[in-house]
Parts: C-alpha cells; sequence; structure tokens
C-alpha cells in the first residue's frame, strides 16, 4: 500500500499506520526538549502505550537529580508509583534532532554504525548463498540482527537488553555536529533479589530527520535475538504496586567528536566510570594456565599408522588457523624439548604440503587421509577457503620460525616448510596487486576473490611484515603497508571490522578487530612510523567495545552466578554469535602489553589484565575450558558450558600465559603493572634497588614472569618472541609471599 508523505518544517506528516508503528518518538516534535520520561504499558512483549510523565501524569512521579561530571551530567530519575498498575514500567528518552542515517550509532558487541547491513537468512555455518560470491559490488551482509533500517522511510527501530551488550551504553558520533556522545547506564533495577535488566533502545523517525535514545526499566524487547534471527521475546512488564519505585541512572557525556575512531577513544577513557567495577578474581596463575593448557593441546595430538599432527578441534581432522590450526603448535614449540620438537616438526609435515592450491593458498580443512573436507561454506560453493584462515597461517608460521631460530633450532626448519610459506606469503601479494583486496573468501585453485568486502585478511599485514624480513623481501612489507592502510581506512569510515568468523556471515566481530590491531603494531614495531602506532591504539579501542568492562549479575541460579564468576573482561564473539568467551581467538592480545609499554597508558594494561582473569573463570575443575563465558540469553547464559572442550581457548590461554609477563617494572619510575594472579606491593624503592613484595592469593603454586626495564629500554620496540628473554622469575607458593629485589 502507498502511503502518501509530505514534508512541514523538517518532519514527516505520517499517516496513523506510520504513527502504530513508531514506539518511542515522540508524538509532537519539541527541538527544545531533549529528556523524555514515560510510563510505560505493556501487553507481554508488546508496548501499548507510553504516556509523557509530568506534573499531570495521574500514575507516576518523580524526582530528578542532576550532577554536573566532566564531559558531561549524570542523571538520576527516581520514579515512584502513584498506583497500582498491571504489565508496567518507566523510560527515559534522549531525543537527538537534525539528525541523518550517515550517524554511528553502537551498542558495544551488539550494533556498529547502527547494523545497517543487507540482512538474509541463512542456516549456521553455510556461508552466503552461491549468487553472491564474485560479485565485487555485493553489499555488506548479516544474518538477520537488530538494526536500524538502512531502507529510508521505514520502520527503523532496535532493541537490545544489557544481557546484550559488553557495557550498558549507546554511543553515537553525530557527523554534522562534530559531537560524539555516550549514554552510560546501569544494568537494570532489583526486585525480588534480582537484577532485571534495562532494554537499550534506539528508534529513528522514517525520513531520519531525529532520533530517539531510550533507557527502560524493566527492559521490554518485542523480540529477542537469538544465536541466528529472532524468537518471541520472554520480557514483560512489572505488576506495580502503589508507593513501588524505579530507579534509571545514566550518566550523558558529550565530546568534540570528528570521527568514529575518536568516538571509540572516548569510550575506552570512560568506559568503566558509570559503575563501579568489583577487582578480578584471582584464580590461576598464569604459570599454572601455562601448564594446564599445554596438557590440553597435548591430548589433542592425533597419531594413527603413520599419520601425525596436533587437531585445533576435538574432530580428527587439520583445520587451519582460526580455531587453533598451526597455532597451537606454538606453546608446544616454546616447551623446547625434543618430543615436542618432533611433535610440531610432524605437524608441519602433515600440514604444510597439503591442501594447498596452485594459486599457494590452503584449503580450510584437512582429513587424516590427506583428503580436503569440504565444510561449511565450501560445501555449499567447493573450492573456496576463509582469508582469515590462510592469514592466520602466514603470520604463525613465519612467527614460529622466527621462535625456532631464536631457540638455537634454524637447523630443525626444513627448506620445505618455508617454501610453503613463501609460497603462501606470494599468493597474498599476487591476489593484492591483482585485484586490491582479499575479501572475505578466496578461491584456492586460482587465488581470485570469491567473497568480497570484509576485513577478514587483516592478519595477513602483519604476516607479511614478518615475512618480509624473514625471507628478505621488501615487496611483502609494501603490500602489507597498502592493505593495512586500505582496513584502517575502511574501519575508521564504517566504526567496525568484519569476515574474521567462518561459521557466520559478514557481521562485526572482535576477532578482526584483535588481528588488525596485532597487524598495526607489528607494522609499528617494523618500520618505526608513529602512525601505526596511533592505529593500533584505535584498533584497541574497538577491541574493548567487544569486551565485558563490568561485573554483570546473574541469576543466582546459574551456574556462573554460583561460582561467583566476574564475567569483566570475557571477549565477545560476534553480533551474530551473541556469547563472551575467555579471550580473544585467536591470539594472546599481546598487542594491548606493547600499546602499554610504548605509551604508557594503563588502560590498555586494565584491559588485557580484565582479560587475563576472565580466562582463568573458564577453566574448569578438570582443566578443561570452551568458548563459553556468558550473561547472554541468547545462548548458554550464566554457562560457561562445562563438560564441553575448545581447543581455540587452550591455545590462547597458552599464548597469554607466554607472551605477556606477570609483573611488568619500570625500573625509572618505580611503577609496576601486575598482568598474573598475584598482588604486588613495593617494600623498598631507592637509587640502587627496587623490592618488591609478591602474594600469591590462589590455591596454585606460581611462577611469575617478571620483566623490568628503564625507559630507554622501552622505546625499542618488544618484537615477536620476546619471552625467550625473559628470565626472571619469582616462584611463590600458594598462599604465600615473598621479596624479589630488583637491580637498577
Amino acid at each position: 500500500m502507498m502511503i502518501k508523505q509530505k514534508l512541514l518544517t523538517g518532519y514527516l506528516l505520517l499517516c496513523p499506520l506510520c504513527l502504530q508503528a513508531q514506539k518511542w518518538l515522540p508524538a509532537t516534535p519539541e527541538e527544545n526538549r531533549e529528556i523524555r520520561l514515560l510510563g510505560c504499558r505493556y501487553d507481554k512483549e508488546r508496548l501499548v502505550s507510553r504516556t509523557p510523565i509530568d506534573g499531570r501524569n495521574p500514575e507516576w512521579e518523580v524526582r530528578t537529580e542532576k550532577q554536573k561530571v566532566q564531559d558531561g551530567e549524570l542523571f538520576t530519575f527516581r520514579f515512584k508509583a502513584l498506583k497500582d498498575m498491571p504489565e508496567s514500567g518507566v523510560a527515559v528518552a534522549f531525543d537527538r534532532y537534525r539528525w541523518t542515517s550517515d550517524n554511528y550509532v553502537m551498542i558495544p558487541a551488539s550494533v556498529y554504525n547502527g547494523n545497517r547491513q543487507r540482512i538474509v537468512n541463512r542456516n549456521y555455518a553455510t556461508g552466503l548463498d552461491p549468487s553472491d560470491y564474485d560479485r565485487p559490488d555485493l553489499a555488506l551482509t548479516s544474518n538477520p540482527i537488530p538494526q536500524l533500517s538502512p531502507d529510508f522511510g521505514s520502520s527503523s527501530r532496535l532493541e537490545v537488553s544489557v544481557c546484550n551488550a559488553a557495557t550498558p551504553v549507546i554511543a553515537f558520533l553525530d557527523r554534522q555536529k562534530q559531537e560524539g556522545v555516550l549514554l552510560l547506564t546501569d544494568q537494570g533495577i532489583e526486585r525480588d533479589g534480582q537484577i532485571i535488566d534495562h532494554a537499550l533502545i534506539v528508534e529513528e523517525a522514517p525520513d531520519r530527520s531525529m532520533a530517539s535514545f531510550v533507557i527502560s526499566a524493566p527492559g521490554v524487547r518485542e523480540k529477542k535475538p537469538e544465536f541466528i534471527g529472532f524468537s518471541p521475546s520472554p520480557d514483560r512488564g512489572l505488576a506495580i504496586r502503589k508507593g513501588d519505585e524505579i530507579t534509571i541512572r545514566v550518566t550523558r557525556l558529550s565530546y568534540p567528536c570528528h570521527d568514529v575512531p575518536q568516538l571509540l577513544g572516548h569510550f575506552m577513557h570512560d568506559r568503566k566510570r558509570h559503575i563501579r567495577c568489583a577487582a578480578p578474581r584471582h584464580l590461576v596463575p598464569m604459570s599454572e594456565v601455562l601448564s594446564i593448557m599445554d596438557r590440553n593441546i597435548d591430548a589433542r595430538y592425533y597419531q594413527k599408522d603413520i599419520v601425525e599432527f596436533y587437531r585445533p578441534e576435538t574432530a580428527d581432522w587439520m583445520s587451519y588457523g582460526w580455531i587453533g590450526g598451526l597455532i597451537n603448535t606454538y606453546p608446544m614449540l616454546a616447551i623446547g624439548d625434543d618430543e615436542h620438537l618432533r611433535r610440531v616438526a610432524r605437524t608441519f609435515d602433515f600440514a604444510l604440503p597439503r591442501a594447498k592450491g596452485e594459486s599457494g593458498y590452503y584449503y580450510d580443512i584437512l582429513q587424516p587421509d590427506g583428503t580436503v573436507l569440504n565444510r561449511d561454506a565450501a560445501a555449499v560453493v567447493p573450492g573456496v577457503a576463509v582469508t582469515r584462515r590462510n592469514a592466520d597461517v602466514l603470520y604463525w608460521m613465519v612467527k614460529q620460525f622466527d621462535l625456532m631460530k631464536r631457540m638455537g633450532k634454524s637447523d630443525r626448519i626444513r627448506p620445505e616448510w618455508e617454501d610453503a610459506v613463501r609460497k603462501l606469503a606470494d599468493a597474498f601479494v599476487r591476489t593484492w596487486k591483482e585485484e586490491g583486496t582479499w575479501g572475505n573468501y578466496l578461491h584456492v585453485e586460482t587465488g581470485k576473490v570469491a567473497v568480497f568486502n570484509t576485513t577478514s585478511g587483516a592478519m595477513a599485514a602483519g604476516g607479511l611484515a614478518l615475512a618480509a624480513e624473514y625471507f628478505n623481501c621488501p615487496d611483502y612489507l609494501e603490500v602489507a603497508e597498502q592493505a593495512a592502510s586500505d582496513f584502517y581506512r575502511q574501519f575508521s569510515i564504517v566504526g567496525f571490522t568484519s569476515g574474521g568468523c567462518g561459521d557466520i556471515l559478514q557481521n562485526s566481530d572482535s576477532e578482526t578487530a584483535a588481528a588488525l590491531m596485532t597487524s598495526l603494531t607489528t607494522l609499528y614495531e617494523k618500520t618505526g612510523k608513529a602512525d601505526y602506532l596511533q592505529q593500533a591504539q584505535d584498533l584497541a579501542h574497538l577491541c574493548a567495545s567487544w569486551t565485558v568492562s563490568f561485573d554483570y549479575r546473574l541469576p543466582d541460579d546459574t551456574p556462573l552466578a554460583q561460582l561467583g564468576a566476574n564475567l569483566t573482561g570475557a571477549v565477545w564473539a560476534s553480533t551474530q554469535n551473541k556469547h563472551g568467551a575467555p579471550g580473544f581467538c585467536t591470539q594472546s592480545g599481546d598487542a594491548l602489553f606493547k600499546l602499554y609499554r610504548a605509551t604508557g597508558d594503563t588502560l590498555y594494561a586494565e584491559l588485557l589484565r580484565d582479560i587475563i582473569h576472565a580466562h582463568a573463570e573458564g577453566i574448569q575443575p578438570n582443566g578443561k575450558i570452551t568458548e563459553r563465558l556468558t550473561y547472554c540469553d541468547s545462548d548458554r547464559r550464566g554457562s560457561r558450558a562445562d563438560g564441553w572442550e575448545t581447543g581455540w581457548n587452550e591455545t590462547n590461554g597458552a599464548l597469554m600465559a607466554l607472551e605477556i609477563p606477570g609483573i611488568y617494572v619500570r625500573t625509572d619510575l618505580g611503577q609496576f603493572y601486575v598482568f598474573d594472579c598475584v598482588e604486588a606491593q613495593v617494600v623498598k624503592n631507592d637509587t640502587k634497588r627496587l623490592v618488591l613484595r609478591l602474594t600469591n592469593p590462589t590455591a596454585y603454586d606460581a611462577e611469575v614472569t617478571l620483566v623490568a626495564e628503564n625507559g630507554e629500554s622501552a622505546k625499542k620496540p618488544l618484537g615477536d618472541n620476546a619471552f625467550l628473554k625473559w628470565k626472571d622469575k619469582v616462584k611463590v607458593k600458594a598462599g604465600q609471599s615473598v621479596s624479589y629485589t630488583i637491580k637498577k
């Protein structure tokens, strides 16, 4: 049906049908009124009425407190019910006039750039429809997710719960006004001893000339976001009694802001400002994590007949890159004994010459009999591979060659391994020069891009930078810099990265954010160019948006609540796979340590410390660990999936314990930062020595790696495989303390 509209003073006059579709926009635009307080009535999950709360409202009275804070205000709205009401609630709406759909909207881990993407319905892990392949003009495509509509004139509203977000905030960049805004709030309201989450809602006018940003209590979504798509919402209004009170607190911060990286920088600085967080729990020292995860990885070693290799998954196959293939060999290599060197060599012997196309790229899956398995998207379109998988292989293989050299094992590096990796680097260079992109998927035989868009190849920029030095090939570095520049430009425009997960479509994800951060840090260390340091910081701020910033309170009957878990530091996967996990997939996050070391900014150290401690929250009594550490209600809410095991979380745990020191000390400043699950304090600090008192509150003996340096040393690039030089190890028995002297 055609709907007649006409423009009047900048706003569309809408027919009753359009008005009925709107839920949260003001009935009459009032540009001089930026905050509306609303009383809400629901019919199950549907909002059926919302009435302004003012002096004439017979149902609610409200007391508003406003406190000036740096860059903004802290609002406290105290609503008191004047009568009994069924299925009710309240809301605070912040209205923004002279809006445009070009503006950037983010709800951490759930919404990036308003999720204004092409939406298709695809089954899990099947990739795109075959008709979407080989199309350079393909729009970025996702499965159904909460989104602001990309279609002008249509209804545009998204609704998520705080349980769908890594930080309870709505952030936006008003490009025309050059202003960034954060609306930080609490998890929700307490009722009968449990927390009921707020909803975070954004609605735009059909002509996109205004938008409303709403925090509602209780949070009632019309549809519940699921692992894929939506299901009927379980959310309901409350049975309100006369005299009941509901409090909504909002910290509104605004800054002069000209682009998304600048907005994310403010978010990084202020993401913990509204909620006072509990300290991370000291559960398992990093040395014990390394021991546990090494055993788990060793248990994945496949050996049958003459075939041997480290499996990254439970299945009996080699899965390249992504979730640990040819990455889980790195901590095994670092052990350094003959048996582990033999096992790693057997893995390289099995994986590197096989599953390789004429182009030099690898297929995704290799079976023990040496045949390729077309799985996931390749089952629909045979012959394609996820770009990110090949990027991981390039980066980690060169890094492992360098590790073997630094360990004095150069003679163990076989020329055929180097040749295979060099051909992979050549494939990336050739594809870039011919097509100017690496896309989301590649045709393995031809090297042509199969699916365009995304930053799936982000890790290849870092891999080529390493390969340029290892193989003495400047051409590799030139392409690495071109790719990094293009990826960063894309990120700075749209405000997210995507394409890193082989089981979803092109949703924004944390994995490519971490990969690009690592590649930019690598380029900074290899070239010394300051631009790369700033860009790596910008990507770290994006990574922070995927990382839980507060100790979400789960229902008391959930397993994680009963364990007393603090989920601060869990890393969400993507806007499709809506769950938190123990760490980045699949790396240590050592780029954050390098950024802290280079800048002195403890925000990077704190983010990394949170991630390390959250990983320990995921370790089960039997030493197993899974990718589930989540409070989201779309997937195993409040569970760490005890009884399951996930290989990539074993690998990234071992990587964290290897590549990040337990304590970092700046001797010239007399300052230190503790990443490990121990406590430290300065006992003595003079011109000759710094004495630390270390206490181990955990149930495990700890061997704490300590790195101490002065300012001059900190200016030098840390590089890769630096842990080989970290000789200071402090043993602290469970429940005990020791003193350790650092000579200046």
